[in-house]
C-alpha cells in the first residue's frame, strides 16, 4: 500500500468509527406511515419511533398500537391526541404523534455525523459520497448528497498577488453527480424532492450556518441544491420519453413538486402536457406558456371489462405500480389480470416476491409459466424480504421457495465481505437464555447462510460448549442443527469457545468471533484469555434480551481487554421494515472490522479496510451532458 495513504488511514480513526457507525444505523429517515415518538434514553436520536393509528372517539382522537400476540396482532390503546399532536394517557405525556414524512432526530443525527466526518478531513467526505451512490443504503446516500450540494469545497479560485494561482476542489461537484448520473441505484424524483426537504429543516439550517456553508442568518443555505434540480428537469424535457417514463412509473407529482420548489421554466408547452398539468395565469399576469391550453385526459380503464383490461396489459406491457393505479375497483386484482401482468412481463423481480401470497391464493404458482417467472425472480432475490414473506403463505412449497431466496440473497451480498476471514459463532443456551433460544435460532438462520461453510464453526454452551454442525449454507441446515438443544445449565463464554480451539484459523486469515446471548457471565478474563489463542480481530456481539433481564458485559469487558473491537448486531435488524437492513448491516459491519497484523513472515490479509476502500475509490464524475 502506498505510504502516504496508510498515514491518512491512521489518522482517519475518528472518521472510521463514525462512518462505522452510519453503514450500520438502522433508524430510517422517513417513515411512510403515521407514528408515535417517546423518549428512549438508549436509542442512538434519544427518541423511538413506532407505527400507530387514530380513531375518533366520544370527540376525542384516541391512539392505538399495535401490538403481536402470539399469531395475532391486537390494538392497544395508548392515549388521546391533543391540538399539539400531544399524546397523554389522562395528564401523563406518553409521547408525540407524528404524520407520515421525514424522521427530523434520525435526519439530524446522520447529518451531523457527516458534518463531523467532513471536519476531520473534506476529501475523505467526499469519497465517501462517491463510495455510498453504488451502494442500496439510500437514507444514507440522500444525506451525503444533501450535505454535498452546500458544502464549502466548491471550485472558487485561490489567488495570490492578484492573480489565480488554481481552483480550489469542487465537492459539489460530487452531489451534483449523485443527482444526475443514472444507474440501477440512483437517487428517484422523490429522492432528489428530498434532499430539499432535509435542507429545509431548521436544525440542518443551524448546522449549514455553524460550519460556514452560507451567509443568510435568516435563509436555510441551498447550495447548488436548486441549480441542480433545474438541470435535472431541463435534461428530462429536452428528453422527452425520459420525462414521459416518470410519468407512467408514478412520479408524476413529483416532477411537478420539484418544479415548483425551484421555479423552473420549460422551454416548451410539451413539459406541461406530458405531466397533463393545467396552467391558469398568474396574478400579476407574467406566464406566457400553456395558459388555458387544453390537456390530454389522464389514462383510465374505467369501463373497461376484465377482458379489455388484459388486452390492455398484453400490449401495453405497464409496469405493475400503473397497472394498480388504473384497475378500476369493479373488476379488481382477478386471477386474470394478475396473469396477463405476469406473462407481459410488467412485474418485476421484487414485484414477484411480494406478491407471493396472492399468486398463491390465486392458484397462479400452479401455473407453469408463472411458477418459472416466480422461480426465476427468487433466483435474482437481493435482500431478505422473501423471509417476512414467507410467513404470510401456507404452502411448503412457497415457504421453502421464498426461504431459498433469501439464503441465496444473504450468500451473494455475504461473499466480499469475508474474504480471507474465518467467522467462529458462539451462542449461549444457559438457563437465562430460556424463551430467547429459539429467538436466537431465528436471527441465526437469517444470517449464518451467508457465510462459507469451510470457514465457519458454530458452538452452543452453557457451562459446557458443544460444536454444532451445520452441514449446508441454509436455513433449514441451521435449524436441524439446533435440534435438541435446550435452554439450562449455568453460563461460561469461554466454554463455548474453547471448543472450537482444533479450527486453527490459517496464517492469513483475519479472525472474526460473534456471540449470541445476553452476556450474563463475569468471566471475562477467562474468555479473553481463551480468545487471545486465536488472535481476533474482533467480537461481534448479538445480544438477546434474556428472562433475568440483567446487564451483563462479559464480551465487551473480554474485548476491551484484548484491545480489539466489539460491535453490536441491534436485536431490531431483524424486524426492521428495511428488508435490506441484515444483510446490509451484518455485511457492512464486518467490511467495516479493522484487518489484522500480519505475524513476522506471514503475508498480510488481502482485505481492506472500510477506510481503505473509501479513500481509494474514485471521485464520481458529473455527466458530460451536465
Amino acid at each position: 500500500m502506498d505510504q502516504q495513504l496508510q498515514q491518512r488511514i491512521e489518522q482517519l480513526g475518528p472518521a472510521e468509527r463514525i462512518v462505522s457507525t452510519l453503514t450500520n444505523f438502522a433508524d430510517h429517515i422517513v417513515h411512510n406511515r403515521p407514528g408515535m415518538i417517546t423518549k428512549d434514553p438508549h436509542a442512538t436520536v434519544g427518541v423511538k419511533w413506532e407505527p400507530v393509528i387514530w380513531k375518533e372517539e366520544e370527540g376525542k382522537k384516541v391512539v392505538y398500537r399495535s401490538v403481536k400476540v402470539g399469531c395475532k396482532t391486537e390494538r392497544v390503546k395508548v392515549g388521546a391526541m391533543n391540538g399539539d399532536l400531544q399524546i397523554k394517557d389522562g395528564r401523563k405525556v406518553i409521547g408525540e404523534y407524528r404524520k407520515p414524512g421525514l424522521y427530523r432526530e434520525s435526519v439530524i443525527y446522520y447529518y451531523k455525523q457527516v458534518a463531523d466526518v467532513f471536519k476531520l478531513d473534506n476529501d475523505f467526505a467526499a469519497h465517501w459520497a462517491s463510495w455510498s451512490f453504488s451502494r442500496e443504503h439510500r437514507d444514507l446516500k440522500v444525506i451525503l448528497c444533501a450535505f454535498m450540494l452546500v458544502q464549502n469545497r466548491m471550485g472558487e479560485p485561490v489567488i495570490e498577488d492578484g492573480k489565480i494561482l488554481f481552483h480550489d476542489e469542487d465537492y459539489r461537484n460530487v452531489g451534483e453527480a449523485m443527482c444526475l448520473i443514472r444507474a440501477k441505484v440512483d437517487l428517484n424524483p422523490k429522492l432528489i424532492l428530498r434532499i430539499g426537504d432535509i435542507l429545509n429543516i431548521p436544525e440542518i439550517a443551524a448546522i449549514n450556518r455553524e460550519l460556514g456553508f452560507g451567509n443568510s442568518a435568516r435563509n436555510p443555505t441551498k447550495g447548488r441544491y436548486y441549480k441542480v434540480v433545474d438541470k435535472w428537469l431541463r435534461y428530462r424535457e429536452e428528453n422527452l420519453p425520459m420525462l414521459e417514463g416518470l410519468v407512467k412509473a408514478g412520479f408524476r407529482t413529483t416532477v411537478m413538486k420539484l418544479a415548483r420548489r425551484i421555479g423552473y421554466k420549460p422551454t416548451s408547452d410539451k413539459f406541461f402536457e406530458v405531466l397533463r398539468w393545467k396552467q391558469n395565469q398568474s396574478k400579476d399576469g407574467h406566464r406566457t406558456m400553456a395558459i388555458g391550453k387544453a390537456l390530454k385526459k389522464a389514462e383510465t380503464w374505467k369501463g373497461k371489462t376484465e377482458e379489455q383490461i388484459c388486452e390492455v396489459i398484453t400490449a401495453d406491457k405497464p409496469n405493475w405500480k400503473r397497472i394498480i393505479g388504473l384497475l378500476p375497483s369493479d373488476v379488481g386484482m382477478t386471477r386474470a389480470v394478475v396473469a396477463a401482468a405476469v406473462e407481459a412481463g410488467c412485474m418485476s423481480d421484487q414485484d414477484l416476491i411480494i406478491l407471493t401470497p396472492t399468486l398463491e391464493e390465486l392458484g397462479l404458482l400452479k401455473v407453469k409459466s408463472v411458477e418459472k417467472r416466480w422461480k426465476a425472480a427468487l433466483e435474482k432475490a437481493e435482500n431478505q424480504r422473501a423471509v417476512n414473506i414467507a410467513k404470510n403463505v401456507r404452502t411448503k412449497e412457497a415457504k421453502e421457495g421464498l426461504q431459498e431466496a433469501a439464503d441465496k440473497a444473504t450468500e451473494k451480498a455475504m461473499t466480499a465481505a469475508v474474504k480471507d476471514m474465518r467467522v467462529y459463532c458462539v451462542i449461549d443456551k444457559s438457563g437465562s437464555m430460556e424463551g430467547a433460544l429459539d429467538r436466537a435460532q431465528e436471527y441465526l438462520t437469517r444470517f449464518l447462510g451467508g457465510f462459507p461453510m469451510d470457514r465457519l464453526h458454530v458452538s452452543v454452551f452453557n457451562t459446557m460448549g458443544t460444536e454444532v454442525d451445520i452441514k449446508a449454507p441454509k436455513a433449514a441446515a441451521v435449524k436441524q442443527a439446533f435440534k435438541g438443544h435446550t435452554a439450562g445449565g449455568g453460563t461460561d463464554y469461554s466454554e463455548g469457545l474453547r471448543v472450537l480451539l482444533k479450527h486453527k484459523p490459517k496464517a492469513e486469515e483475519d479472525v472474526l468471533v460473534l456471540f449470541v446471548g445476553d452476556e450474563e457471565d463475569g468471566g471475562y478474563v477467562k474468555l479473553s484469555t481463551v480468545a487471545e489463542e486465536l488472535h481476533p480481530v474482533a467480537f461481534g456481539l448479538l445480544k438477546v434480551q434474556s428472562n433475568t433481564h440483567g446487564h451483563g458485559n462479559v464480551v465487551t469487558e473480554a474485548a476491551k481487554r484484548l484491545g480489539i473491537p466489539c460491535f453490536n448486531i441491534d436485536e431490531n435488524m431483524f424486524t426492521a421494515d428495511d428488508p435490506y437492513a441484515i444483510t446490509r448491516l451484518l455485511r457492512d459491519r464486518i467490511a467495516a472490522t479493522p484487518v489484522g497484523t500480519a505475524r513476522a513472515g506471514v503475508t498480510p490479509t488481502a482485505r481492506k479496510s472500510l477506510v481503505q476502500e473509501i479513500l481509494e475509490y474514485p471521485l464520481l464524475v458529473k455527466p458530460v451532458w451536465s
